[in-house]
């Protein structure tokens, strides 16, 4: 049995979609044998295999990158948990706060998918609360 050129497209949307070949048949009134027959010439099953592969390898990366975020997210709390244990005004060297500060930043950026790149540009407020008042001259506008 022939099967017309309208029929043929939409049983291969319906294949690459993911409905077997059977399921095709019956809906389109069609034998599943001869729509595989002609899959399998026209290289479609080959397609379908490659697509089925692509699929897999996407959900597998999925699911890696949704372990690392927790795997991230759990470190970014126990680091917090831990820093939730002493003050940071009590640790007297500028160079460790800014450290302890900017691993739980990098943290937080990585388990959010903060851009780091995307930021503006801050300043510590400790950095800030540290410094010396300083009285400056006015300035004139004219």
């Amino acid at each position: 049995m022939a099967i017309g050129a309208q029929n043929w497209e939409k049983a291969k949307t319906m294949y690459l979609a993911g409905m077997a070949w059977e399921a095709i048949g019956s809906k389109l009134g069609l034998r599943a044998t001869t729509l595989s027959q002609r899959a399998s010439v026209e290289g479609i099953t080959r397609i379908k295999r490659e697509m089925d592969v692509i699929a897999k390898q996407t959900q597998s990366l999925e699911s890696l990158s949704t372990l690392v975020r927790q795997k991230l997210a759990s470190d970014a709390v126990s680091t917090l948990e831990r820093i939730d244990n002493y003050s940071l005004d009590d640790i007297k060297d500028e160079a460790t706060r800014e450290q302890i500060l900017g691993s739980i930043s990098k943290r937080s950026a990585l388990v959010f998918g903060w851009s780091e790149s995307g930021e503006s540009p801050a300043i510590s407020i400790n950095l800030l609360s540290s410094m010396p008042d300083k009285s400056f001259p006015e300035i004139s506008v004219s």
